[in-house]
């Protein structure tokens, strides 16, 4: 079966420097597909960047290193250098606006994008999808399902994916809550997986059981189950595996592809 996977924060955690080009082009390289948290600046520039403040990834002074990203222009953010805090093998890169990522998407159909919602006018970004006729090309991701259907309404031929977090329990009943809805508005969801200690034969905190109705459920919708484990080694992806799952999120695209081809051996 076909396996697909999103690079969270392009492989931001461990592998590339968080939210900048690099990392976009390192997961379409490896045949992922990049996700980018988006935020808007004081002029109204949509850029990538998770956090609220420049102050973790990137070489803003200390003097304002903590204000909000939404308070300075584009042009003030273009100062920092994004890649030296993580290595200065990235020296150079810059908080990228969404414009330049999707100049690099562009009559490019291959080239798909996570976009995670942080802090962006819904219609401003429809208006940059249709500009650069990427729509077929952008996942949207948000926990809040109303934003999923709303974007799928604003922007054409945009997917959407709602992201489930919180504790065990927290999390199915977010999934039957959507499910209740007939998932409407979405076409995948996501559900975040902690390890789970104490267990010899399953490694995280949703059980199989669980994650076989949930998938099953999905398809039946016509929606895909993706799923995001924050911690990994090959024996526990191939637990995912082996249950039928075909869709995931990584922090570390270079280990869930050794997984992978590890269990591609296997079969």
């Amino acid at each position: 079966m076909n396996i697909y996977w999103q690079a969270h924060r392009g492989g931001g955690a461990y592998e590339r420097p968080d939210n900048t080009m690099s990392a976009n082009r390192y997961a379409w390289e490896l045949g992922g597909i990049p996700e980018a948290d988006i935020r808007t600046t004081n002029d109204g520039v949509i850029v990538c960047l998770h956090d609220e403040t420049p102050a973790r990834t990137t070489t803003a002074p200390d003097e304002v290193k903590n204000q909000l990203i939404s308070e300075f222009t584009f042009a003030e953010t273009r100062l920092w250098d994004a890649g030296i805090k993580f290595n200065e093998a990235f020296q150079g890169e810059c908080i990228p606006s969404l414009e330049e990522v999707f100049q690099e998407m562009k009559g490019r159909p291959e080239r798909m994008m996570y976009l995670d919602l942080k802090e962006v006018n819904l219609s401003d970004l429809g208006r940059l999808i249709d500009q650069y006729e990427v729509n077929r090309q952008v996942i949207f991701t948000h926990y809040i399902q109303d934003n999923c259907r709303q974007m799928k309404e604003i922007a054409r031929e945009v997917r959407s994916m709602l992201w489930i977090g919180g504790n065990a329990e927290q999390r199915m009943e977010k999934f039957r809550l959507a499910a209740s809805t007939g998932f409407e508005g979405l076409d995948q969801v996501q559900f975040h997986l902690k390890i789970a200690e104490g267990n010899e034969d399953w490694s995280f905190d949703l059980e199989p059981a669980f994650l076989t109705e949930a998938l099953a459920l999905t398809e039946r919708s016509g929606i895909d189950l993706e799923l995001f484990p924050f911690s990994f080694d090959a024996s526990s992806l191939h637990q995912l595996l082996d249950l039928g799952i075909r869709w995931y999120a990584t922090d570390e695209p270079a280990l869930f592809l050794e997984g992978l081809n590890s269990w591609n051996h296997s079969k």
